[in-house]
């Protein structure tokens, strides 16, 4: 417990207190400061009339702020309704915000899909008509192996032909050469009779 002795109107007091002693001087220099305010406004006041009055002021003071300080514990507890509310909203706002994230996860594979779907079914169309031009190719590819194998037909008739003539030419050869030979041998039998 700390001892200290203080001037409140000129007359030395000793105050005992658990606080320290900085904050009893700053009482009694409050104490003090509120009895010679009295005093300067009224000289006729007896020093103990003075006391009373600073006590109640002192009192008034201290309702005043016992007052303001309910106020703020009041505006304390609504602010930390506000808080608890505001909180709650965050979460529930957590909550929207990872629902909408999940569903926007959703949605851009839903289109990831949808592109896919698109680009197949470009693939599958491009693919159709490759098709259709395959099929356009191959009935030409038909109709020009049709006419190969009729034009190898025909030349293998041709051939034929060719090699039929050959031989008649020959046999027609040979038969010319006989002739000749005949011819050659009557002009002889000829000349010689």
């Amino acid at each position: 417990m700390n001892v200290i002795t203080v001037k409140i109107n000129g007359i030395e007091y000793n105050l005992k207190g658990d606080e320290q002693e900085e904050y009893l001087h700053k009482v009694a220099g409050y104490v003090d400061k509120k009895v010679k305010n009295i005093l300067e406004n009224n000289s006729k006041l007896s020093t103990s009339s003075a006391a009373i009055l600073s006590a109640i002021n002192i009192v008034d003071d201290m309702f005043k702020k016992q007052r303001e300080y309910e106020k703020l514990c009041a505006d304390f507890e609504q602010m930390a309704k506000l808080q608890k509310s505001y909180e709650e909203q965050i979460q529930s706002l957590k909550k929207q915000l990872k629902h909408m994230e999940e569903y926007n996860a959703e949605l851009q594979q839903k289109l990831k899909n949808d592109v896919n779907a698109q680009y197949l079914e470009q693939k599958d169309q491009h693919l159709e008509k490759l098709m259709k031009e395959m099929e356009v190719m191959q009935d030409t590819a038909q109709k020009y192996m049709k006419e190969n194998t009729e034009i190898k037909s025909e030349n293998k008739e041709i051939k034929f032909q060719l090699q039929s003539s050959k031989y008649k030419i020959i046999d027609l050869q040979h038969k010319l050469l006989e002739n000749q030979i005949t011819l050659a041998q009557e002009k002889k039998k000829i000349t010689l009779y």
